[in-house]
């Protein structure tokens, strides 16, 4: 007779790392590869196609993000671009027109006939997008609690993205909040 033991440690949670130090995981891209940020589209054909599309994406919609688009002419930036197999993926993030340093929804842009078309929007407090392993796209996101201030959340929220059958698809997220996940 087998006896097996299994020990379990503290449940650590989610870690969120800073920014600018950012930990390896699965999910660290290889966005070298992609190419240049402004590639095949510019800032300008980015812009008109989230304004075309009324921020409607072919996975999900963001009206008020497509107005803050087409009136804050500085609120839009290029992030990294990232493959999925072979096709390039524009990221573009939209700034708070009031608050620049705070990034309020994150755009995904792919091409399509020759033409930029708004394939993912997504939305949310101190937004942080950026590509992942294998086509995906992490969205994390500030959560507050009453009482809050503007720089301290008291959680985040994780949202995975995977591409599935040309779409892209919400699939694990991971909240924490007041140290509960």
């Amino acid at each position: 007779m087998t006896l097996s033991v299994a020990a379990c440690g503290p449940d650590r949670g989610l870690k969120v790392s800073p920014e600018g130090n950012p930990s390896p995981s699965l999910f660290a891209p290889n966005t070298a590869a992609a190419g240049e940020p402004n590639e095949p589209f510019s800032l300008d054909e980015v812009r008109k196609a989230i304004e075309s599309a009324s921020g409607i994406a072919v996975t999900g919609s963001a009206t008020e993000t497509a107005k803050v688009v087409a009136d804050c002419k500085d609120c839009l930036k290029f992030s990294s671009p990232f493959l999925s197999g072979k096709q390039k993926f524009q990221l573009v993030t939209v700034a708070n027109p009031k608050q620049r340093d705070e990034t309020i929804a994150g755009a995904v842009i792919s091409e399509h006939d020759g033409e930029p078309r708004l394939e993912l929007i997504a939305t949310g407090n101190q937004l942080k997008v950026s590509p992942g392993r294998n086509g995906t796209l992490v969205v994390q996101e500030a959560m507050f609690a009453d009482g809050d201030d503007a720089c301290c959340p008291s959680g985040w929220s994780v949202q995975v993205y995977r591409l599935h059958d040309g779409r892209f698809e919400p699939g694990q997220r991971f909240t924490r909040l007041n140290g509960e996940t």
